[in-house]
């Protein structure tokens, strides 16, 4: 009889290899979740600081490390800083005398003292009656023949809204973001004047029917340019998402709104198809299908993402490539950069890429896991890596030409408004009032960048004749 050895057990074969599959599944299952949970974390230590995700997702027990080096300047103004106080005018609109009354102690009636100086003090404030209402009087006159004649009317109802009291509504609303009820409050509170919806929609429409070619101008505008900066962003509108596009450059601005967010959308602008200077974007792929201009990366996005590789994946390579872009640009600020610094960057940039790709783990596949279907999904690290070593020309072009920035925080600031219409409106009922935002929006950018008064220019486009934006291509 067969004598089983000690520590051993005796088992039927179809019950070892029942165990084996049992086995192996659950090494496969703990893969898996070993897997999901380092993805889990990751996504929990990620925040605005180290990823793209916006600032408001960021919690209060988030440890946020800033990529900015401290300077040497002390906080507040700095020497040769050229502040501003209130100037007095030489035309005040009113002018109040304060007399001197009485008698001096020798009895003398101070009335009949020589004026030897005057004191001057400005108050600056609003005046009482804010509203100022124009009766425009048109006189009918009959002829001695019997034929009657009537002035020139120049208005259709007996009492109406001025063009400047719309434009400040259209200022309100579209630039200050007030909502319509809060806006009619303001006006009851200040100005004793009751406001319709309908009233702030007249107002609105008419200024975005008169900035029709105005907006072609812009989107002409930007076509020229040597370099724009691109982003786009989500927001629900009639009850699904939608995506404005942003375009612009340091004079122009065009938003849009597009039901999508990739080429098809970008194609339905009709700004990019047609443009061949640099194009500034974060490494959104859509992108890249537009052959016909050149690409440069937002190295902020790429500094964010180096962050979170080198602090929480614990890369040490991400760290040497952030002192070298954090040095490239202070070099570019500086004006410091020439051939030889250039070949520096290069040759240190291929160093680092050299120690990442022996630092990087190698990427394990196997066979018998069973997992969705697809190729196996590369670390974010290694993504990263990849981008560095196949974007180098996008990712280093602003050392090469001075027009093109070492990020797309033009784009960033220009996008943010729509954010911050979205946290106050939370949405767009409908697609119409969306593309009314987009206009009077990409106008209102555009003519501030320019150095235009805000109030003045939207007045301008309510009477027909808008700010001439052409001349700043740049």
């Amino acid at each position: 009889m067969f004598k089983v050895p000690a520590g051993y057990i005796l088992i039927k074969k179809e019950h070892y290899e029942l165990l084996i599959q049992t086995i192996e599944e659950l090494t496969n299952t703990v893969k898996q979740l070993t897997t999901r949970i380092e993805e889990l974390e990751g996504q929990k230590k990620k925040n605005s600081q180290n990823s793209h995700k916006p600032p408001s997702t960021d919690t209060f027990n988030k440890i946020i490390k800033n990529n900015r080096e401290k300077g040497q300047k002390k906080q507040g103004a700095q020497k040769g800083h050229k502040g501003t106080t209130l100037q007095m005018t030489s035309n005040p609109d009113i002018i109040i005398t304060h007399e001197v009354v009485g008698e001096c102690s020798c009895g003398s009636d101070l009335n009949q003292a020589a004026l030897i100086n005057t004191i001057k003090q400005q108050v600056i404030d609003f005046p009482v009656k804010l509203i100022e209402v124009t009766e425009h009087q048109t006189e009918v006159r009959q002829c001695k023949c019997g034929k009657v004649h009537q002035g020139e009317k120049l208005y259709q109802g007996n009492v109406q809204y001025g063009e400047r009291l719309k434009g400040f509504l259209i200022y309100a609303n579209q630039y200050q973001l007030i909502p319509f009820e809060r806006l009619q409050e303001l006006f009851e509170d200040c100005f004793g004047i009751s406001i319709s919806d309908g009233l702030i929609d007249q107002a609105n429409e008419k200024c975005y029917n008169n900035l029709s070619e105005t907006e072609q101008e812009i989107k002409q505008g930007l076509v020229e340019s040597d370099v724009i900066h691109n982003d786009e962003t989500g927001i629900r509108c009639e009850t699904i998402l939608k995506w404005i596009h942003s375009c612009s450059t340091k004079g122009l601005t065009h938003y849009n709104i597009q039901k999508k967010r990739g080429k098809e959308g970008m194609d339905n602008i009709g700004i990019l198809p047609n443009f061949k200077g640099n194009s500034v974007h974060d490494r959104f792929s859509s992108y890249d299908n537009y052959s016909n201009c050149k690409h440069s990366l937002c190295n902020s996005h790429l500094l964010r993402e180096l962050k979170y590789v080198n602090e929480e994946v614990g890369r040490s390579w991400a760290g040497e490539m952030i002192t070298l872009l954090v040095k490239a640009n202070n070099a570019k600020k500086e004006d410091r950069i020439d051939e030889s610094f250039q070949r520096v960057i290069e040759n240190w940039y291929r160093h680092i890429l050299s120690s990442a790709f022996r630092e990087e783990p190698p990427i394990m596949l196997n066979a018998d896991l069973k997992r969705k279907r697809g190729r196996e999904a590369k670390p974010k690290s290694f993504l990263l890596m990849e981008a560095f070593r196949d974007r180098k020309e996008e990712t280093l072009r602003f050392l090469y030409e001075p027009n093109v920035p070492f990020d797309n925080n033009l784009a960033e600031r220009d996008i943010r408004m729509v954010k911050l219409k979205q946290k106050i409106s939370g949405c767009f009922r409908t697609n119409h009032g969306a593309e009314v935002f987009c206009r009077i929006r990409s106008y209102i950018s555009t003519v501030r960048k320019q150095g235009y008064p805000v109030l003045d220019s939207i007045c301008k486009a309510i009477s027909g004749k808008p700010v001439q934006v052409i001349p700043a291509l740049i």
